[in-house]
């Protein structure tokens, strides 16, 4: 095995080390997180327990309500990190059968019956969620680097064959075409060695943008919760500063021209056929009110006339 080659085994493994050890200092965090939660929900119950005035209920809500927000962040972060732990193993299981197919349809380049292949659980790909064991992923990425060695030891014996062909058979320039055939199959593997290495690679530098973003993530999070929960004191209308009242949006780039921005159902009850369309809700509404009224006069009128 070439010293380069062996480099970058070795570069590769390490970097996948430091990958599994920020898939871990991740757990760690989440975990921390999720004790705190556990014990916000706790006092709340105990809280509510023994303050069971409807004005200590309608107080406390406000509690409930920052416990529910950090509860949903947190299960959406988790989600996310699901998400994370399921594209990894859809990698390094998708490439360890694809080097497997590779090696079973290339029976000239090894003997499969050499090697200990091993089976792992199936990836769904409609299942992006399913959370894998990280010793599987760990598994399989130890055997793709595995399969990728012998591939590489295999062209290094084929190497080697045709430099002595000529010298161990001595017949001469005759064989010419069949070494240029041997040495042209050779590069071809040499290449399909190097394209593996190129793909693991890829997967590294792409998971680890990854996990870095959600570490930073997690750990933003994880300081929120904490502020929020250590903060002992009250708040009054003394804690509401003097600002300026703001008069436009500010916007990231080019300047946008911004009509009829809406919040929630806000024209959600318009009737698209009214002569009230596009008016917010409560003017319409108070529209439609003055016609009927104006229609309930006319309708008296008529009556008192008849």
């Amino acid at each position: 095995m070439s010293h380069i080659h062996a480099f970058q085994i070795e570069k590769l493994r390490n970097d996948f080390e430091n990958i599994i050890t920020l898939k871990r200092e991740i757990s760690k965090v989440k975990l921390v997180v999720s004790e705190k939660l556990t014990q916000l929900k706790l006092v709340y119950n105990d809280l509510i327990k023994t303050n069971n005035k409807k004005i200590f209920l309608f107080c406390l809500d406000s509690f409930y309500f920052q416990y529910k927000t950090f509860a949903m962040e947190m299960e959406h972060i988790d989600r996310y990190r699901a998400l994370m732990n399921n594209r990894m193993y859809c990698d390094f299981y998708k490439l360890y059968n694809l080097i497997v197919n590779h090696i079973k349809e290339n029976r000239a380049d090894m003997n499969i019956a050499e090697l200990e292949m091993k089976s792992y659980p199936a990836y769904k790909d409609l299942e992006p969620f399913q959370e894998y064991k990280i010793e599987d992923i760990k598994e399989i990425h130890a055997n793709i680097l595995f399969l990728i060695n012998q591939l590489y030891g295999k062209s290094m014996d084929k190497n080697e064959a045709i430099e002595h062909y000529n010298q161990n058979h001595k017949v001469g320039f005759s064989i010419s075409n069949f070494l240029n055939t041997l040495e042209y199959e050779n590069r071809l593997l040499r290449e399909q060695v190097g394209l593996y290495i190129n793909y693991v690679s890829f997967f590294h530098i792409s998971q680890r943008k990854q996990l870095n973003r959600l570490f930073l993530r997690m750990n933003d999070f994880y300081r929120e919760v904490d502020e929020n929960i250590n903060i002992n004191r009250t708040f009054s209308i003394d804690d509401i500063s003097n600002e300026d009242k703001l008069n436009r949006f500010y916007i990231v780039g080019e300047e946008v021209k911004i009509e009829n921005i809406l919040e929630d159902t806000e024209f959600a009850n318009i009737n698209p056929t009214s002569d009230t369309d596009n008016i917010p809700e409560p003017v319409a509404a108070s529209i439609l009110d003055a016609t009927d009224a104006t229609a309930g006069k006319t309708g008296d009128v008529q009556t008192t006339n008849q």
